[in-house]
């Protein structure tokens, strides 16, 4: 039930000469898309984000994992470890005399591709006869970070950039987690888009 090591230079031992680089953070591709509709006096826009291709290095597993029940831990693991029972388990076998399972490995490494509703704004133009000192109002109410599809079991795929060490990965100290906000607001310094804006999209190579 332990994770198994793979003997890269073929010398029939697991040694530190065995490491070799796995995984890559850059995405293949990455691509926005810009949405904006407006009838009457209502207009809604959107933004939609994704990154594809990219993998993440997920160091939080060594907390959550091989922690051995010393602290709190998620129900999954408990779950959905290791047994005679159940040899093709997600983790392997709670055993606190088990030393090497979470040395750093391909076990740590997850797809990091997702997509993201980053934003939605729905508007309403105040006609002038309702705000007669004022040039143009408008009330819109406004959400981010809505929806995030991803196969990746961490807390968020969208990691911040900077050199971070082995410790902040674990305890995220230098990451900012996207959360979800909703705001209401009044918009008194100028008028929507004109109607008929069209939708813009981008996307990068790398």
């Amino acid at each position: 039930g332990r994770i198994k090591f793979r003997d890269v230079n073929g010398d029939g031992q697991i040694t530190l000469e065995d490491r070799t680089i796995i995984g890559n953070p850059h995405p293949s591709f990455t691509a926005g898309l810009d949405m904006g509709y407006r009838r009457g006096l209502w207009d809604v826009s959107a933004t939609v984000f994704g990154t594809f291709g990219n993998d993440i290095f997920d160091a939080q597993k060594e907390y959550y994992v091989f922690r051995n029940f010393s602290r709190n831990v998620r129900k999954d693991p408990l779950a959905n470890s290791w047994t005679p029972q159940n040899p093709y388990a997600k983790y392997p076998e709670l055993d606190v005399n088990d030393g090497f399972s979470h040395a750093i490995s391909s076990f740590y490494v997850e797809d990091g591709s997702y997509i993201r509703l980053r934003n939605i704004q729905i508007g309403y133009n105040v006609p002038a006869k309702y705000s007669r000192w004022l040039t143009a109002s408008r009330v819109y109410v406004q959400a981010e970070n809505l929806f995030t599809f991803t196969g990746y079991s961490g807390l968020a795929p969208s990691l911040p950039p900077g050199n971070v060490t082995y410790l902040d990965l674990i305890g995220n100290q230098n990451g900012q987690l996207d959360v979800g906000d909703f705001l209401a607001w009044v918009d008194l310094t100028g008028a929507p888009p004109p109607a008929g804006t069209p939708c813009s999209a981008y996307s990068s190579l790398s």
